[in-house]
């Protein structure tokens, strides 16, 4: 049976929001196409080969521990560069991202405001919107990196930045909480089709779950009867 590896890096630190749902969520994702899912979960102190992965996930954590993380996190720079530009899959979501600054090209700074609310994106790569929650004390500038995402409504980079995410090669890196793969599961079945092609896996078309009709109340309630 083939198998996908998945690492959770820093599980027990960056774990706010219950952002875990997202390792569960692309984990049963890949169960249905019967793919074999080994995951990892290691933290601080732990012997990581970050090139023995196929996807790596980081979630938000609270500032006193993305403080605590980044300095065990500077070990690994040079693995996650590598592993970035051999195409392998990493997302980062909230403020995991800023952890990022030291290996693609955006700088990062702490705001006197948070920045909170529901938001609506764009994804070339899908048709279908993206939802999500922004909490946040934090922006990103001297962006040199491709958007991950266009802004339809809420907050992007900074305010009244139309840009959100960061995308390189199969990095996506968002400040959406959600847990994004929960909420957006057109975006959960692109990361599925996309990982399994790129390991020579036969992607097969799942039928629809809850999830998606939870996505369709949120976009009717939210959005297409309240355009601008």
């Amino acid at each position: 049976m083939k198998q996908i590896k998945i690492l959770h890096l820093y599980y027990d630190l960056l774990n706010l929001y219950g952002e875990n749902a997202n390792v569960r969520a692309l984990t049963k994702a890949l169960e249905k196409q019967k793919v074999k899912v080994l995951i990892d979960f290691k933290s601080i102190g732990d012997n990581i080969k970050i090139n023995d992965y196929d996807f790596i996930y980081l979630g938000s954590g609270s500032e006193e521990n993305l403080n605590i993380v980044k300095d065990d996190f500077k070990k690994y720079i040079k693995d996650i560069k590598d592993y970035i530009d051999n195409n392998k899959y990493l997302l980062a979501t909230g403020n995991a991202l800023d952890l990022f600054s030291d290996i693609l090209n955006f700088k990062t700074k702490q705001i006197d405001f948070r920045i909170v609310g529901e938001q609506v994106y764009s994804f070339n790569k899908i048709k279908e919107l993206i939802i999500g929650f922004q909490n946040r004390n934090s922006v990103l500038y001297d962006v040199k990196e491709n958007n991950l995402f266009n802004v339809k409504k809420g907050t992007g980079y900074e305010p009244n930045s139309l840009k959100e995410g960061i995308i390189k090669n199969n990095f996506y890196g968002t400040y959406l909480l959600g847990p994004i793969l929960i909420r957006n599961p057109y975006l959960l079945d692109y990361l599925v089709k996309s990982i399994l092609v790129s390991n020579n896996i036969i992607y097969n078309k799942i039928k629809k779950d809850i999830s998606y009709k939870a996505y369709e109340e949120f976009l009717k309630n939210n959005v297409n009867n309240k355009e601008d």
